[in-house]
Order: C-alpha cells, then structure tokens, then sequence
C-alpha cells in the first residue's frame, strides 16, 4: 500500500511539473510593462531616419532626462540618458564624410557620461546626476556645435 501511494504521487508530481512546463514553453514573449507615464519601459531607442529628426530626438529625450532628474525620479534617469547615447551614437553613420570623426568622438564621451548618470542615478546620488545631466548637455551641444546643425 504504501509503495502504492509513493508510486502515484511521484507520478503526480511529474505530469505536474509537464504540463507546468509544457505550458509556460507555450505562452509567447512577453512585451516589457508600459510605465507609469504610459511609455514602455524599454532600452531600445527607435532611430529616426535623418539627422534632423535624430536632433529633435535627442533635444526631446534631454528634456524628459532633465524632469525625471528635476523630479528626483533617478531611476528612470538612465532610460533617457541611453536613449540620447543611442540617437548620437547613430550620427556617424548619417553625418557627412568629413563630420564622422567628430560624431564618432562625441557619441564616446556621450557613451560615457551615460554610463555615469546611470550609475549616480542608481545609487541614489541626487547632486552627482545633477552634475552628469549637465556635463551631458554641455557634450550634447559641443558636439551639436562642431557637427554645425542646429
């Protein structure tokens, strides 16, 4: 009797455990949960087809960057500052010739202080990512500058 019971619950256990993962292989992916503001909450930034529109991307996604930080929401600081990190690091690809040195040196400082608006974000520190967020915008224009597009 009781080898009995042994041998049907370890048969229940694995149709159990089957049919779990028979069904979750069966659900389709998933898109990320939209945020509270009602955008998805997404590190893929869509890349606008001119280097005009990239522009207006870039000036767009520094003043929602400059309201979460404002706001002191840090932790949506780091979706705008990699979104501007991706729209610049697209710009060599679509600025002229003799411009692609210039877009590709500023995408990598532009890449950097990403990264580091991310990390003061995530720890918390208010003024550092103040501070981030303004070296980002001065590298933003320097580069918007020497690229001559306004």
């Amino acid at each position: 009797m009781k080898m009995t019971i042994l041998i049907v619950m370890g048969l229940s256990a694995c149709i159990g455990f089957t049919a779990t993962s028979l069904s979750a292989q069966e659900k389709p992916a998933q898109k990320p949960a939209p945020a509270a503001s009602g955008e998805e909450h997404s590190h893929f930034t869509k890349i606008p087809a001119t280097v005009e529109e990239i522009w207006k991307e870039i000036l767009k996604q520094q003043g929602k960057l400059a309201s979460v930080v404002a706001k002191k929401d840090l932790g949506e600081a780091h979706d705008h500052a990699f979104a501007i990190r991706d729209l610049v690091k697209a710009l060599p690809a679509k600025v002229a010739s003799e411009n692609k040195a210039k877009a590709e040196a500023g995408a990598k400082e532009i890449t950097k202080l990403a990264s580091d608006i991310d990390k003061s974000g995530a720890a918390g520190a208010q003024k550092a990512t103040e501070a981030n967020v303004k070296k980002m915008d001065a590298a933003v224009v320097a580069l918007q500058t020497s690229l001559k597009t306004k």
